[in-house]
């Protein structure tokens, strides 16, 4: 017969979808502190508080492990985030309210994911197969707003160049705003500051947009 006051034998039990959020949740926080280049299993593993062997058993890899992150709220805004549930009065949009509202809420969205901040200033110093693993997810995003565009733009405007000219400006003046309160004498930590960013986006996008 058992002893009354022994301890019962404590069986430890495996919760796969459990392990899987600490390492996504893991790998933001690793990337966001050491960068891609010295991103490393062990690393992840340590701040997870799990055996390694596991981000190869359920993503493939350290690659894997990633892209699984990118696809994450916590790292960017779904498409229905930047939509505001109101896809429907987007539609109706001129192409110049309707690019001017995805990029002052993509700003706004990004400005609120501090590791997101973080990981784009790596992005900014370092290429390799694991920055592009994020770049996936961020397209089709952006893809899935601008397809509620019923209206066509001028047709002498350059959409990827502009896309691409407007992403890198709300990007830069997000991850400056990280380590500088202002920049050209424009306040990057204060409503204010934001505020004129965003009535000069829409000026800007009215301008070159506007038929």
């Amino acid at each position: 017969m058992a002893h009354l006051n022994a301890v019962p034998k404590v069986i430890p039990i495996r919760n796969k979808e459990i392990t899987k959020e600490k390492l996504v949740k893991a790998v933001g926080k690793v990337i966001a502190e050491v960068g891609f280049q010295r991103l490393g299993v062990n690393q992840i593993a340590r701040e997870a508080g799990v055996d390694k062997k596991l981000i190869y058993r359920y993503f493939s890899g350290l690659q894997g492990l990633v892209a699984e992150y990118g696809r994450t709220l916590e790292f960017w805004p779904s498409g229905e985030e930047l939509m505001g549930g109101d896809s429907e009065s987007i539609r109706s949009l001129p192409p110049n309210k309707l690019f001017s509202l995805f990029f002052k809420r993509y700003l706004r969205a990004i400005l609120r994911r501090p590791l997101t901040l973080e990981i784009l200033a790596w992005e900014a110093i370092e290429r390799n197969d694991l920055t592009r693993a994020l770049e996936e997810n961020r397209v089709r995003t952006a893809l899935e707003f601008f397809e509620l565009m019923d209206e066509d733009p001028p047709e002498e405007v350059d959409l990827t160049a502009l896309v691409l000219i407007m992403a890198g400006a709300m990007n830069f003046l997000a991850v400056r705003s990280r380590k500088h309160r202002t920049l050209g004498g424009v306040s990057l930590q204060s409503e204010e500051g934001w505020k004129r960013i965003e009535d000069t986006v829409d000026l800007m996008l009215e301008r070159t947009l506007k038929k």
